[in-house]
């Protein structure tokens, strides 16, 4: 075990798989006490277990971050537990797959902004104070390489994700005059359930030949993003030339995207190197 957050107390939602458990794990490495939240029980049983066997102190919340009430005991409980918070990882959220005349996209859009965005706002109005009286903190959110491009057939997640995003740069500028860094992590498709009811031909055309990223690797990037205090984070690093011709022209940005849906091309990008999301989803769930 590295000791680089040792005794700093880390708050991750949507802990229970994915994402949320890699961010767990990896901090858990690192040295940091863990507050573990997430709707499941026994998924968030399991993974208290695996932070507890790499000898890390662990307190698991299953938690509803939608409900105000339950982000408020959340919260009281790990403040009873460690008498502060030093990081917290807004990491709960859901996704839904479909085009913008379809007969659900609002409601999708309903759904996605209670869990990924509003859930997010309840959990950091209740930190944000802590961090303040202690004088220092990181807030990290997780939001996805379309948080800055959306893709079609993927409108009602990249419009809350645009949302995270701003979120993220406003309250960035609203506490720059503390010690309190905030942390926007972008990843591109990542091997995680988000997507796993999505039929591959439904899925964004781009995202049916992409290699997903390992939970792992943004959970990595979400560590380097803490320790040393960066804004914004893009996994991977060529996802950038997506998002840099999308802000110089978005008729560059949707050349780009479409030249993603080619094989060859995301193979050159080092986008497509094998299997692809739903391959590496049954192969992970045969293991």
């Amino acid at each position: 075990m590295n000791a680089s957050f040792a005794n700093k107390v880390v708050l991750v939602t949507g802990a229970s798989r994915g994402i949320g458990r890699g961010v767990a794990l990896a901090f858990a490495r690192e040295g940091a006490r863990l507050v573990l939240a997430a709707r499941s029980d026994d998924r968030l049983a399991e993974v208290e277990k695996e932070v507890r066997d790499l000898g890390a102190e662990a307190l698991s919340v299953p938690t509803d971050v939608t409900s105000p009430d339950a982000v408020a005991a959340l919260v009281d409980e790990a403040m009873t537990r460690f008498g502060r918070i030093d990081v917290l990882v807004n990491n709960a959220g859901i996704g839904k797959v479909g085009g913008v005349e379809s007969a659900g996209f609002e409601d999708d859009v309903r759904q996605t902004l209670q869990a990924s965005l509003f859930g997010m706002i309840h959990v950091t109005q209740r930190v944000l104070p802590i961090l303040r009286r202690q004088g220092s903190g990181a807030i990290v959110t997780m939001s996805s390489v379309m948080g800055r491009k959306a893709f079609a057939r993927f409108g009602s997640y990249a419009i809350v994700m645009h949302a995270v995003s701003a979120f993220s740069d406003s309250l960035r500028q609203e506490v720059a005059d503390s010690d309190i860094r905030v942390s926007v992590i972008h990843p591109a498709l990542t091997a995680t359930d988000l997507l796993r009811e999505a039929e591959e031909a439904e899925m964004p055309p781009p995202f049916r030949h992409m290699t997903p990223l390992s939970p792992d690797d943004v959970a990595r990037a979400v560590v380097m993003a803490v320790r040393r205090g960066r804004r914004r984070v893009v996994v991977p690093r060529t996802a950038n030339m997506l998002l840099l011709g999308e802000a110089l022209s978005p008729r560059i940005g949707d050349s780009i995207a479409t030249a993603l849906t080619l094989r060859p091309i995301a193979g050159l990008l080092g986008m497509s190197r094998g299997r692809t999301y739903h391959e590496t989803i049954a192969t992970r769930a045969s293991a």
